[in-house]
């Protein structure tokens, strides 16, 4: 009987460990709803250049990256967020557009934490906001 049970209890852990869908690091934004990035890497974006980003569904980002529309899968792995390589269009802007767009994915890609503080959407490297974006 004792091996029995010990045999279930090790079974419902190992079930428990198991589940399909990774949680959405960005669950608690409403889908749809616009941030535009406001900073990045410290520098701010200037007010001619629109930099967004989106939660369109469940494990997807999309947006502008100043120049181009982009979007791509994020997920969560061991505990920290993984943005995937962002699909996005291939137009050519002006150099100072493309360097913030540079610059934006750059530091998306360095991405391991999401953080909201007040109407602030704060997208983290190692605890330091490399991304921040306002809605």
């Amino acid at each position: 009987m004792r091996a029995i049970m010990i045999g279930t209890v090790l079974a419902m852990t190992a079930l428990a460990g198991c589940k399909s869908d990774s949680p959405d690091p960005l669950e608690a934004l409403a889908p749809n709803v616009i941030w535009k990035v406001t900073e990045i890497a410290g520098t701010p974006v200037p007010a001619k250049v629109e930099v967004t980003l989106s939660h369109p569904e469940k494990g997807l980002i999309a947006g502008s990256s100043g120049c181009n529309r982009y979007n791509g899968r994020i997920s969560t792995q061991d505990g920290r967020v993984r943005i995937g390589e962002l699909a996005g269009t291939r137009m050519m802007c002006p150099p100072d557009v493309m360097e913030v767009e540079g610059a934006f994915h750059s530091n998306i890609a360095r991405v391991d934490a999401v953080n909201i503080v007040g109407d602030k959407l704060q997208l983290l490297e190692n605890g330091t906001p490399v991304i921040i974006a306002e809605h």
